[in-house]
């Protein structure tokens, strides 16, 4: 005698086991699964600005040691103040005879404070390997940069300079040096150089080229809220 299995079936009303998910229930999922999406990459995002917003602050430090024992060395910051200043953004190769540049070459000890037309072969007072160039070195570069060469031996200067952690130039100004055989130019009001990072936004409003003073609060405010600034 054959009994009847019990056997379920999915048509018609089906029981609450072979119900599938509703578009409501999809679109649910897929709002959530965005929305963790967007925290996580929010999360990871601040994380990477402030890790390089704490490099960046390493490498003013770094640069404000090597200004002060550039200026125990020579008597004095570069003194850039008649030089053009390059962007902030690289858009091109940065001459060698701007600010930027002329700031480098000083730390690796191709120029003395106030003469940036006679090549010296001073000490070097940076370690560059810590930090971005705009120009990479070569194998064949490198061997030669802040290196004295030829006969008589001078140092070569360079058309490069320093990147900050987002890749803008460090921006660097202290006084016009003085004409030859003239006094210095007492105009610079600032209490030193002036040298910062233009931050994530790559925006900048400079200081007075001849005082090295910020207009009103412009220093902390507005396009310059993000920037990093070295202390003298």
């Amino acid at each position: 005698m054959l009994s009847a299995r019990p056997h379920r079936r999915c048509s018609f009303a089906a029981p609450e086991a072979c119900r599938g998910f509703t578009v409501v229930e999809v679109i649910t999922v897929m709002v959530v699964i965005a929305v963790l999406s967007a925290l996580a990459l929010g999360v990871i995002s601040g994380a990477k600005q402030r890790a390089a917003a704490a490099r960046a602050r390493s490498e003013l430090a770094a640069l404000a040691a090597a200004l002060e024992r550039y200026k125990q060395h020579y008597g004095d910051y570069p003194q850039t103040g008649n030089a053009p200043q390059a962007a902030a953004a690289v858009t091109g190769t940065i001459a060698a005879s701007q600010a930027q540049a002329l700031f480098l070459n000083a730390l690796i000890g191709v120029y003395a404070p106030a003469n940036f037309a006679n090549r010296i072969n001073g000490p070097s007072f940076l370690e560059v390997s810590k930090f971005d160039l705009e120009v990479d070195l070569t194998v064949n570069t490198a061997a030669t940069f802040g290196q004295a060469q030829g006969t008589p031996p001078t140092k070569t200067a360079v058309a490069n300079c320093l990147l900050d952690p987002w890749g803008y130039r460090y921006q660097y100004y202290y006084r016009t040096a003085p004409a030859p055989g003239r006094p210095p130019v007492n105009t610079w009001r600032a209490p030193g150089y002036v040298l910062y990072s233009v931050g994530p936004d790559g925006q900048h409003t400079p200081p007075a080229t001849a005082t090295g003073l910020f207009t009103g609060t412009t220093q902390t405010t507005g396009t310059n809220a993000d920037n990093l600034f070295a202390t003298p």
